[in-house]
């Protein structure tokens, strides 16, 4: 066990001290935003979202997230507002990130679409707690005391294209890179092209009486790393209900389901079967969601089909 923390820890490193990265969500499709920031306000009304997920269930010093945001339109639909927090450890790594979110939304009632633009800016506080690090040096001073807590900046950019039955969106969450210098235990920023996320979705809806069939596909390439995608499909009866799967390539397989309790409240459960290496050390991992609108009397495309 002591080994596995270990590896976690440089793990952690690898995505907080190289490259700043969107906490893994398997539940993204119900809340874009976590993703792309020109998805604020897209639903025609303001919408909570709450997410709680443990990874890699049975492996010491595993990532857990809990994620919390709002979003909603001003000025008629022109304009989207947001607003995301959320929390992320990893091994001995703390991380709190502080988002806002803005995007420009373009409307063509003939063709009944919308084409946003967004950006966003995020304050991201992050400690690594040092002192809980076993070692087999007695009284190792390196470890003898956790890290101050660090503040940076970082930004991301994205597009989103929408039809009544389909739809396109493409960023680059949080694109700065945050080092850490192991000479003096502090973090420099960069901005290298090399190390940039680039998310792409494409989704559709398929309507057959009262069941809505909700295939997408999610591609994400870092240049320094390899490719990767999510091949999804949610099948949602009479919006009561939304049964769901997912594959991600060289990672994992997930069962989802999603429970529409009300025209407000949906409620929803991930489980992710882990198909890479560390499947012999895991028993997979847990999501749970909570998403609440506030729906009003507005023109605005239905919340459960994108």
């Amino acid at each position: 066990m002591k080994g596995i923390l270990l590896i976690l820890i440089f793990l952690s490193f690898g995505i907080i001290g190289s490259s700043q990265q969107v906490p893994l969500s398997s539940q993204y499709m119900m809340n874009r935003l976590v993703v792309n920031p020109a998805y604020a306000g897209e639903l025609g009304f303001y919408s909570a979202s709450l997410s709680y997920r443990k990874q890699w269930i049975g492996l010491e010093g595993a990532p857990s997230t809990q994620n919390l945001s709002i979003h909603g339109p001003a000025l008629k639909g022109k304009l989207g507002f947001g607003l995301l927090f959320f929390r992320d450890i990893i091994g001995v790594s703390k991380e709190n990130n502080i988002t806002g979110s803005f995007a420009y939304r373009i409307k063509n009632d003939k063709r009944k679409s919308t084409l946003s633009f967004g950006i966003a800016a995020s304050s991201v506080f992050t400690t690594n707690q040092w002192s809980q690090i076993v070692t087999t040096a007695e009284n190792d001073n390196a470890f003898s005391a956790d890290s101050p807590q660090y503040i940076f900046p970082d930004f991301s950019a994205g597009i989103y294209y929408k039809k009544e039955q389909y739809y396109v969106g493409f960023s680059i969450p949080m694109f700065l890179q945050h080092k850490l210098e192991g000479s003096s235990s502090k973090y420099s920023i960069e901005n290298n092209f090399n190390q940039y996320n680039y998310l792409l979705e494409v989704g559709v809806n398929f309507k057959i009486n009262d069941i809505s069939i909700k295939p997408s596909i999610m591609n994400r390439y870092l240049p320094s790393s390899a490719y990767q995608f999510d091949l999804n499909c949610i099948i949602d009866i009479n919006n009561k209900i939304g049964l769901g799967a997912s594959y991600r390539t060289k990672d994992a397989v997930v069962g989802l389901i999603q429970l529409h309790v009300s025209d407000q409240i949906i409620l929803g459960y991930s489980y992710d079967h882990s198909i890479s290496s560390l499947q012999q050390y895991n028993n997979g991992s847990h999501e749970l969601f909570l998403r609440y609108d506030f729906r009003y009397k507005v023109k605005s495309f239905d919340p459960r089909f994108f």
